[in-house]
């Protein structure tokens, strides 16, 4: 089965869609797995080193008890940054949208794992530059947050178009699979 991560535009970006803006397939955020997101895009030794602390990320989601949702990916990371600019990417930006979970999970969880909602512990910890979207808040609260991060999300630093990535949050054996993938190709 080919990879869904399509490849880079003439801009070095993902397209922000595949041909038909009006076909909800063809649209970003383009849904993969964390093995597709390793395989496609896990191609440099720093790439692969922010991938490995991506998926520890997702796996202490899990051990906490966080499983219900989603993460869009974006940025440099899911760009061709290296052509761009003649360098590595530095993070890889993520926001973990989820819901059903009361207001005394979370604040157990935010003592317990405060990179969840603290970019600076989480770049410092797994090279991710993270934000937190609780979509069962309120629906006016989810609307203006998804506009905001995908306002944020659709362009580039050069103004230019772009696509991101949708991953689903309770995937054990896919972030098994990716960890393989990683490893494989790490010397």
């Amino acid at each position: 089965m080919p990879n869904p991560i399509p490849p880079f535009d003439h801009n070095l970006v993902l397209p922000p869609h595949l041909g038909d803006p009006t076909q909800p397939a063809h649209l970003s955020p383009y849904r993969c797995t964390t093995l597709d997101l390793c395989e496609r895009l896990g191609t440099t030794p720093e790439r692969r080193q922010i991938l490995g602390k991506f998926l520890d990320f997702r796996e202490r989601l899990r051990i906490e008890g966080l499983t219900n949702g989603f993460q869009w990916l974006d940025r440099s990371f899911v760009e061709d940054i290296e052509v761009q600019a003649s360098r590595p990417p530095r993070d890889l930006d993520v926001v973990t949208v989820y819901w059903g979970y009361d207001l005394a999970f979370q604040q157990a969880l935010l003592t317990r794992f405060p990179e969840v909602a603290d970019p600076m512990l989480a770049k410092a910890n797994y090279s991710l530059d993270h934000y937190p979207l609780d979509a069962g808040y309120s629906p006016e609260a989810t609307l203006e947050l998804t506009r905001y991060w995908i306002s944020l999300f659709s362009h580039n630093r050069m103004g230019i178009w772009k696509g991101m990535l949708r991953i689903e949050l309770n995937t054990t054996a896919e972030d098994a699979a990716a960890r393989q993938e990683l490893a494989k190709v790490t010397p």
